[in-house]
């Protein structure tokens, strides 16, 4: 209170200190209503933001949905394949040297045994030479030590006679016992000597076989100085030229000289479907077809199967093998395969876009729960181009997500449209 304020009445005073107290809990009373009026739509504005979050399609995605078409009823299976050789080779140098002559090339068409290039081999051709005059060598020193044998046995059979002699003479003291032990311990020396002959024999025999055996393997290395096909098919790759060196070599170390298929018969590799692979047996025909001969059925023949099932894919790896004595079919080609069932099935049809492709397989997005994800795998029939046949794995009673998100995971909730 101020100087003049203190001079006045009791009763005045307190008049003046409560107006003050008033109108300091007016102006409280302001400052908290101006905050109310910021706060209230700040408030509001955070309500319906968390609203239209828990609305928002992220949490729940909008979907469209479709049910499967039943397909026309069938007994024939059609599937894709790719066209292969029946078998094929590559074809490596097993001698080294230079290429002297090349006789084919990609597209050439050869017979088993035919020469593909020759390759010169100086270095093998002069060991060869040499290996044989090593085999002559030895067959001269095997007949030198039959000689010797001959030699020791006349040796050694003068030396018995001369032996029976002595001793009678040697009892009745005509000769001295000197001269008979002589005669003894010769016969003895020249048995030893044919011994030694027979020995000296079997070493010259075994060296004739190593040096003969050194000859035959010269003389292969040599003979692969021709390179010749392995069978009957057409040159795919060639990899050398005249005068390139060559060396022996594998698939590990270095290119092959030529690669060579048998195309006479073709092979299909095709992965049935579960549901059908009860149906294909070894033996039944199977109708083939290309784009590039439209018109035009080939006849192929199941000739295996491997009698289980993928784990994955839930299909069975079958082989069909196609003659192709005319040459109109090309490994490597693209095929649909025709297999006849032995009774009629009924497929769904479903868009394309309804199939999910992962690394598990391919799945089609179902509904459950009026609200709810589930993913399904199925098993795939024609392929129609827009639309898919669904072998296995829905019914037509099932609700499809239509053009299922990458974003959509199992369980999810959606909101169906």
């Amino acid at each position: 209170m101020t100087q003049q304020t203190e001079t006045l009445p009791t009763e005045q005073r307190q008049k003046i200190a409560a107006g003050t107290r008033i109108k300091l809990a007016g102006g409280a009373v302001l400052v908290v209503a101006l905050i109310a009026l910021g706060a209230v739509p700040r408030l509001i504005r955070q309500r319906d933001a968390l609203a239209a979050v828990r609305e928002s399609p992220v949490t729940h995605p909008v979907v469209t949905t479709l049910h499967p078409q039943m397909g026309e009823p069938t007994s024939a299976l059609l599937l894709p394949g790719n066209i292969e050789p029946l078998y094929g080779a590559s074809v490596y140098a097993r001698t080294e040297g230079y290429v002297d002559r090349r006789n084919v090339d990609i597209g050439s068409r050869v017979k088993a045994g035919q020469v593909l290039a020759v390759i010169s081999s100086p270095e093998v051709d002069q060991q060869l030479l040499q290996a044989r005059a090593t085999l002559a060598q030895s067959e001269a020193a095997l007949k030198q030590a039959n000689a010797s044998l001959e030699q020791a046995k006349a040796n050694a059979e003068l030396a018995r006679l001369t032996k029976e002699r002595d001793l009678p003479l040697g009892e009745q003291h005509a000769i001295s016992q000197q001269i008979v032990d002589e005669a003894v311990q010769d016969y003895n020396a020249r048995v030893a000597d044919v011994d030694a002959a027979e020995a000296n024999i079997a070493a010259a025999r075994a060296n004739v076989t190593a040096n003969k055996a050194n000859v035959a393997r010269l003389e292969q290395l040599q003979g692969f100085e021709r390179v010749v096909a392995p069978f009957d098919g057409v040159i795919t790759a060639r990899n050398v030229e005249r005068g390139d060196l060559v060396s022996t070599g594998s698939a590990s170390t270095g290119k092959p000289l030529f690669s060579i298929a048998q195309s006479g018969t073709l092979r299909i590799q095709i992965d049935v479907p579960q549901s059908e692979a009860v149906n294909i047996q070894d033996g039944e025909k199977a109708a083939v077809t290309v784009k590039e001969h439209l018109g035009r059925e080939y006849t192929g023949t199941i000739v295996r199967s491997a009698s289980s099932l993928d784990s994955a894919a839930r299909t069975m790896l079958t082989e069909v093998q196609v003659d192709n004595a005319d040459g109109s079919l090309l490994p490597g080609m693209y095929a649909q395969v025709k297999f006849t069932l032995g009774q009629q099935r009924r497929s769904l049809i479903i868009p394309t876009s309804s199939l999910v492709i992962d690394h598990s397989g391919m799945h089609v997005v179902t509904i459950e729960d009026g609200s709810k994800i589930h993913f399904v795998p199925v098993a795939i029939g024609r392929d129609m181009g827009t639309q898919v046949e669904v072998l296995s794995g829905i019914r037509s009673s099932d609700v499809l997500v239509a053009s299922p998100s990458d974003l959509l995971h199992e369980g999810q909730d959606v909101q169906v449209r």
